[in-house]
């Protein structure tokens, strides 16, 4: 079976169909499907930021719930969660802040008139596992730990009270392995040094190039994405975690901007190339390891 593993969407649907097609799928069936036996993995986040975020939604649930499609869930995806979950005491285990707010309005604004399908969505979204594992890949959204899978092989998520109570409590194993699993590694910078995000708030650890497998000595600017200007050619010392080298992993979430997406690593494959910053919606397909590129219309 060819496998087509596709990067965050982030609520472009027109740039979505036009990859689908480009791959091969149709509409015939009123939901996508390849003619021959092929079929796709989605990597997460496939709401907020964009314009159609219902008719993404729409694309994607219908072809896994078709068997034409997989999906793992995604960071916004999992904010969403926590953004409309009640805690038992009041207020909500994600809170409903300005940065909050802001993130997901988009998502807000275009199920406004339609609560009920929104909240069948959110539904939806906890079905979808953390990872996926097979005899020939592994997908995650953000960041390959196989302790962290092997934890929630045999500790399955539960979507109550006490699980919600567990990875918003920042004490525990399992708000790490959340953090981590959809949200990146991060690592600590040395004391005096900083950089501002894309919301302007100060931020003193950066998230690392997991993927990069460096030999030798490690540069600051080689590893961290978000690196200081006079950090970058500082020696880090730091051991990056090993990949796994029997199949690749498939994720997103990077924002990678590179005007012509490469495969940096075969053995992990970053499928995010900022589509809803007018980047590329990406797809790799496992079978013929051919980068297939649709530019964003937006």
């Amino acid at each position: 079976m060819k496998i087509d593993f596709i990067g965050d969407i982030h609520g472009h649907a027109g740039e979505l169909t036009s990859l689908l097609v480009k791959l091969g799928y149709n509409n015939n069936k009123e939901y996508y499907s390849h003619p021959e036996d092929r079929r796709v993995v989605f990597v997460g986040d496939f709401i907020d930021r964009g314009p159609q975020i219902r008719a993404t939604l729409e694309i994607v649930k219908s072809m896994c719930d078709n068997g034409t499609a997989t999906a793992v869930m995604g960071n916004h995806e999992y904010n969403a969660i926590l953004f409309h979950t009640q805690k038992k005491g009041g207020g909500f285990y994600r809170e409903h802040g300005f940065k909050e707010i802001n993130s997901h309005f988009e998502t807000l604004k275009q199920f406004k008139d339609d609560p009920q399908e929104w909240y069948e969505y959110i539904e939806w979204f906890k079905t979808l596992p953390l990872f996926i594992e097979t005899e020939n890949y592994r997908v995650v959204h953000a960041f390959w730990s196989q302790s962290h899978v092997d934890f929630l092989k045999s500790n399955p998520i539960q979507w109550n009270g006490s699980w919600f109570e567990k990875v918003t409590d920042d004490s525990n194993y399992e708000f790490q392995l959340v953090e981590e699993l959809l949200k990146g590694k991060e690592h600590k910078l040395p004391n005096g040094y900083s950089f501002l995000d894309k919301d302007c708030t100060t931020r003193t650890e950066s998230r690392v190039k997991w993927w990069h497998q460096i030999e030798g000595q490690i540069l600051y600017g080689d590893y961290l994405i978000n690196c200081p200007e006079n950090l970058k050619h500082k020696t880090l010392e730091y051991t990056p975690d090993k990949i796994p080298l029997d199949k690749p992993i498939f994720f997103g979430h990077y924002w990678l901007k590179e005007d012509s997406p490469t495969v940096m690593n075969s053995n992990a494959i970053c499928l995010d190339y900022s589509v809803a910053k007018n980047g590329h919606l990406v797809a790799y397909s496992l079978d013929t390891e051919n980068l297939t590129i649709q530019k964003s219309l937006s």
